[in-house]
């Protein structure tokens, strides 16, 4: 609106959700840890897991510690511009934390040989794929010393 200046404090990440980010315990067993990308990722993963106890996801490390149940029920339903750091900061911990084998569930997108106007992301208008995984839990995980092999729909990855 004209006359009305946005308001910066709207897009500002929330600092206090930020710090617990960063101090919410997240440690993931060798060799069971579970990543998704996407909505399609997400159902592959939950069903991986229910068939498969002791493989974690995000959300079930943060279930583990009263402070990661505090921080999963703020970011319910949140501002995506007050919170997508948030996300940010949990992915790339979580990321960074992974050992061993990890498995990673997603669209078969990330795994064909498809020409980049492929990539275009659904929540994206006019942007190609850039999703959190893609910019965060991937490269993270492909430099982490630690993780010996990514399992990508339970295909060796890369």
């Amino acid at each position: 609106m004209a006359g009305h200046p946005i308001s910066r404090k709207r897009l500002q990440t929330d600092r206090s959700l930020l710090k617990l980010a960063c101090e919410v315990p997240l440690y993931p067993k060798k060799d069971r840890a579970v990543f998704y990308a996407e909505d399609y990722g997400s159902l592959l993963s939950s069903a991986f897991i229910k068939e498969n106890h002791g493989f974690t996801r995000l959300d079930e490390l943060l279930d583990q510690s009263w402070q990661g149940r505090e921080l999963w029920s703020k970011l319910q339903g949140g501002d995506w511009n007050r919170i997508e750091e948030v996300w940010w900061e949990l992915s790339w911990r979580l990321a960074r934390r992974a050992e061993g084998i990890v498995n990673i569930f997603g669209p078969l997108r990330f795994i064909q040989g498809e020409q980049l106007s492929a990539f275009r992301h659904k929540y994206s208008t006019g942007s190609f794929a850039n999703t959190i995984f893609e910019k965060v839990e991937l490269p993270e995980l492909e430099a982490n010393p630690r993780v010996t092999q990514i399992l990508y729909n339970g295909q060796p990855f890369g």
